[in-house]
């Protein structure tokens, strides 16, 4: 995954976990205990809500999201009035530049990474969480220290806390295949890319459009932050590395080698060139954008790709919406070949962006609590669950779902925007399925759960392949790496490493597509062999290497790991 690039971990039901809409406590925060947190905003109700101003830089956030149920209780609990800022016209990182250049803030950033840090943009929160922040600490405990930055060891930001044991439901990075090629193919075992390449084939012998458009066998989008969502990771996750995204990580060293330039990689981009000249891949998926292949996704013309399903999540529930529900898909683990084990879904801790007060804050004892708040039992119920008799009733003791906000939540991509429930699953909040303190889970996206929200399709594909939810499928045994992910191990500003990734960014955008449409194996090693010595000589890129891999010396020291 590449760092700020997860359009709402979302999906079937509560694929997301909202995290927290923009609530506040700006009057005590709590304890993490339901009746002290509420406690302290009720007595301030009397009081003038304090106004704190927000931007976030995640582009899918809508509008009628401050006009929900969920939106209005928050404010009226903790007596704070968000003014909330979305991007507009220009995209993220053209914002980000512009905020950063004329160095004006609001009071609090969201979905930010080291850029503000290295601006100045952004205060230490370390004596704020030490004096205001009981939730924080008690959500965090021994793990607070890994969010604190290499350079002067304080805390700038606050993500979703990943130190709780947590029940794999609905799989991240994934093979995602549509119901309707599985049953018309005699729900196949895929075990390999030789498998999903041959199940393509048999389908696409006989299933040619749909609705007067050709269908696209294999989705792919490698424009701009795609590339990594749709060729880079699915190469890691086939060859059974974790999600390190940039960085082929050697285990027992800790040294680094640019991915795009091992044999893995090539490997990979030969099973692309085997769909392009197997008439599977569309040449056009190189240079298609976020946004079309959404279009395409939600139209039901993709069939199969290794994809993160969390992106896929408003797509899917547009095709039920628009009664496609066999178009929907599948989740399960790949690897390139038999004696590979599948690692996609070994999480570790690490963090690499989420949500700080900036120098422009004029309350950030207010803003403080407001994002304690968000970390409490109380705040995760209400953001992820929604109001209870509203959203969720109390049945033996234990939260369950409306079904009609189920119901309608798969079916209507706005649902959740319009409701709060379950949106912005990027903030500080556990999200997952993940217990609470109280013994039930954060969220309704849980293991007790999650079957019954499926609909018909969805559970006649399970029965076919023995499981009850698509987690079940996946290996969740191999060793987490001891530094995190190293996607979020931040590179100096301006420094010949950054130089040196930039250019090679820049490169593999234009010649990798080249590479996968070759049309014989001489001209694809030729291609491949100048890319690479293009990546060696021109972009510089052992100047990264060097520095990621002193960057994660540098992490394995601040996290406390002894090798």
């Amino acid at each position: 995954m590449h760092r700020g690039k997860k359009r709402k971990i979302a999906g079937v039901l509560a694929l997301s976990l909202m995290t927290a809409v923009f609530t506040a406590c700006s009057n005590g925060g709590g304890n993490g205990e339901a009746g002290s947190t509420s406690k302290g905003a009720n007595e301030s109700a009397a009081s003038k809500p304090t106004h704190l101003s927000m931007f976030t830089f995640t582009e899918e956030v809508q509008s009628s999201l401050t006009d929900s149920p969920v939106w209005k209780k928050l404010m009226e609990k903790t007596n704070v009035d968000i003014d909330l800022q979305t991007i507009s016209g220009a995209g993220a990182d053209e914002k980000r530049s512009v905020m950063i250049a004329s160095g004006e803030y609001p009071d609090i950033l969201d979905r930010i990474d080291e850029r503000f840090i290295d601006a100045g943009a952004l205060i230490p929160l370390d004596d704020l969480i030490e004096e205001y922040g009981p939730n924080i600490k008690k959500a965090w405990g021994d793990s607070l220290n890994k969010l604190r930055n290499p350079k002067d060891n304080k805390i700038y930001f606050l993500p979703s806390p990943k130190n709780r044991p947590e029940e794999i439901v609905e799989p991240g990075g994934t093979l995602l295949v549509q119901y309707d090629v599985l049953e018309k193919t005699g729900y196949p075992k895929l075990k390999t890319l030789d498998d999903v390449y041959n199940m393509l084939k048999q389908y696409t012998a006989e299933n040619k459009q749909i609705d007067g458009k050709p269908f696209i066998p294999w989705g792919l989008w490698a424009d701009s932050w795609g590339y990594n969502q749709t060729v880079n990771n699915p190469a890691l996750w086939a060859y059974g590395f974790t999600d390190d995204s940039d960085a082929y990580v050697d285990q027992k060293t800790f040294d680094v080698t640019y991915f795009n330039t091992t044999d893995s990689f090539k490997n990979y981009l030969k099973f692309l060139n085997k769909l392009y000249k197997g008439g599977l891949l569309d040449k056009n998926g190189f240079i298609t954008k976020y946004d079309e292949f959404n279009s395409q996704v939600a139209s039901g013309r993709v069939l199969a790709m290794i994809y993160n399903a969390g992106l896929i999540s408003e797509d899917e529930a547009a095709l039920r919406q628009a009664g496609m529900p066999e178009r929907a898909y599948a989740r399960f683990p790949i690897v390139a070949e038999e004696g590979i084990q599948d690692r996609s879904q070994v999480y570790s801790e690490s963090y690499d962006t989420g949500m700080g007060i900036t120098i422009k804050a004029k309350d950030p004892v207010a803003a403080i609590k407001f994002m304690d708040y968000l970390l409490s039992e109380e705040g995760n119920v209400l953001l992820n669950w929604g109001i209870e008799g509203v959203h969720y009733d109390i049945v033996d003791g234990k939260r369950v779902q409306k079904p009609e906000v189920t119901k309608e939540w798969n079916s209507d991509p706005a649902y959740r925007w319009q409701q709060g429930v379950n949106s912005l699953t990027w903030w500080p909040q556990y999200n997952g399925a993940i217990k609470l303190d109280d013994g039930d889970y954060a969220s309704p996206f849980n293991t007790d759960a999650i079957y019954a929200s499926y609909d018909d399709q969805t559970k006649k594909v399970l029965q076919q392949y023995g499981v009850k939810y698509w987690g079940q499928l996946f290996d969740t045994t191999g060793t987490r790496t001891p530094y995190g992910f190293a996607w979020t191990i931040p590179i100096e500003s301006g420094s010949k490493a950054e130089l040196a990734s930039a250019k090679a960014n820049e490169l593999r955008h234009i010649m990798v597509g080249d590479i996968v449409m070759s049309g014989d194996d001489a001209t694809f090693d030729a291609k491949w062999n100048d890319f690479v010595d293009k990546l060696r000589n021109e972009s510089k890129i052992g100047d990264w290497e060097k520095a990621m891999s002193e960057a994660i010396q540098t992490r394995l020291k601040l996290w406390g790991v002894t090798q």
